[in-house]
């Protein structure tokens, strides 16, 4: 097929270990590609199909491109004025975009930020108790735009009622419950809040990434690819009160109880607060090598290596065998022949080679 070919700007590739994705921002969807046709359409300009030296791999892929709306065909050059390249920068005008707060949380915090403007308001709670109520009339008239509910102790008999308590408050988006019966539908959507349902612990959840986080669309691409997913914009504070960066975080930065609100800002836009919110998936060991990097959310605390930042505690996702935890074949990285220390990562590509090919079954 002849012809001059553009990339919808909204659709980018995105490099793996052994595969690229397409990530569709646009519709919030991705397809997975071959690195070898990610080499061809990570271009601006226009796209070089004769590369692909195997004609029926050529036709085919243009067909599913060309389907799926990923590559236009247009008919005069000049068409390239038509597909300006997406800037991929990142605007940050407030200095707080999430918090991670719980229902006993000392109220004086929602005056600390009653003139920002937050995106998601997470808020933890054993139950839906007065405590969390009051913490739902209190925000009603803040600049939010979603309120997460995490509730620890899921309770079969009251829901109806929880239910009904919860449709009054307009910014809940969604509501999840843990240590539910394998018997419960796991998503309900009444009066537009979500409801989620989770046989595992919220201790289990909160520590854990899954295919299940993955979020793609413009807004989440572009915080990705210029910061950290989890921790840019981020506080998040504790049953006693303690400032963090996470939920998984062990430092504390001061206690909300007995400072006052400069001192919250002071601590929140320093630059030891703030450090992990600025790091880049590209800089950090195994996740460089992912392709899913610019959709997970990862709340794992990052710690600083010799060159670049790494994790001690694996992630869920194995870029280098392309399997999920919960995936027949998987195994880790240090079985599959990659290790990763403070120093850097080393790869046995002889022990990966023959591990891969045992877990897709190549012969």
């Amino acid at each position: 097929m002849n012809g001059l070919f553009l990339r919808n700007q909204l659709c980018i590739p995105i490099k793996g270990y052994n595969r690229a994705i397409i990530y569709d921002i646009n519709r919030k969807d991705y397809y997975f590609i071959a690195n070898e046709h990610y080499t061809v359409l990570n271009t601006n300009n226009f796209i070089n199909f004769n590369k692909i030296r195997d004609d029926n791999e050529r036709e085919e892929l243009i067909d599913f491109l060309l389907k799926e709306e990923i590559i236009f065909k247009v008919s005069a050059k000049d068409n390239k004025n038509r597909f300006t390249p997406l800037k991929r920068g990142l605007a940050t005008p407030n200095l707080l975009t999430n918090a991670i707060v719980h229902a006993n949380i000392n109220p004086i915090f929602f005056n600390f930020i009653e003139t920002e403007y937050i995106q998601n308001l997470s808020i933890i709670a054993p139950s839906i108790n007065d405590d969390l109520l009051k913490v739902l009339e209190k925000i009603d008239a803040l600049e939010i735009d979603n309120v997460y509910l995490y509730i620890e102790n899921f309770d079969n008999e009251r829901f109806e009622k929880v239910r009904q308590q919860l449709g009054i408050y307009n910014l809940v988006f969604s509501v999840n419950f843990f240590g539910c019966n394998n018997t419960i539908d796991k998503n309900k959507l009444y009066n537009n809040i979500y409801f989620n349902f989770f046989e595992q612990q919220f201790s289990d959840y909160k520590q854990h990434f899954t295919i299940d986080n993955l979020v793609v669309n413009s807004d989440h691409f572009l915080e990705s690819y210029n910061y950290h997913s989890y921790y840019f914009g981020k506080v998040c504070i504790d049953e006693n009160g303690n400032i963090k960066n996470g939920l998984n975080n062990i430092e504390n930065f001061g206690n909300l109880n007995t400072i006052s609100k400069a001192d919250f800002f002071n601590i929140i836009s320093s630059d030891t607060f703030s450090e992990l919110g600025k790091i880049n998936k590209n800089n950090t060991l195994v996740c460089s090598d992912c392709e899913f990097r610019y959709m997970c959310i990862d709340s794992r605390v990052p710690a600083k290596g010799a060159e670049k930042w790494y994790h001690q505690v694996e992630c869920s996702y194995n870029p280098y065998l392309s399997k999920w935890k919960h995936e027949d074949g998987y195994i880790n990285l240090r079985e599959s022949g990659v290790a990763v220390t403070e120093s850097g990562i080393a790869i046995e590509k002889k022990k990966l080679a023959e591990k891969f090919k045992k877990v897709w079954s190549i012969i």
